[in-house]
């Protein structure tokens, strides 16, 4: 397996690790594609909480919205304290780092709890 393949199934499986113990008193349902280079992750959001995080079975997996990155970007993001430019979805879509694609309703009516979700993978995060 070449090295950035091994480290994008190191970030997929640390992000599928912290996130099942995420959860926020919030009405959330959707379902959220992660790809951390070629290793994808389908985060299913029920009442507020992951019900599950795991790599999907069809190669284009039904999702309400997708959220697309390489494993560089996806290890700067998480780094403790992130670089400016580093530290949100936007500003890595701003670069041209991170892809967000599908229905946009979801997330910006959810935004919050999904960054926080995302930043489960961060350095120093429990």
């Amino acid at each position: 397996m070449p090295a950035q393949d091994a480290r994008g199934a190191q970030l997929a499986h640390r992000f599928r690790r912290r996130a099942l113990s995420f959860s926020r008193p919030r009405q959330v349902d959707m379902d959220l594609l992660l790809r951390f280079g070629a290793h994808p992750v389908l985060v299913r959001i029920r009442d507020g909480r992951v019900a599950a995080a795991d790599v999907p079975s069809a190669p284009l997996p039904s999702c309400d919205v997708s959220l697309r990155a390489s494993e560089d970007a996806w290890s700067r993001f998480w780094q403790a304290v992130p670089d400016a430019g580093w530290h949100d979805i936007f500003a890595l879509s701003k670069r041209g780092e991170l892809a967000i694609e599908g229905n946009l309703q979801p997330l910006m009516a959810h935004l919050q709890f999904v960054k926080d979700l995302l930043a489960t993978g961060r350095e120093g995060q429990a």
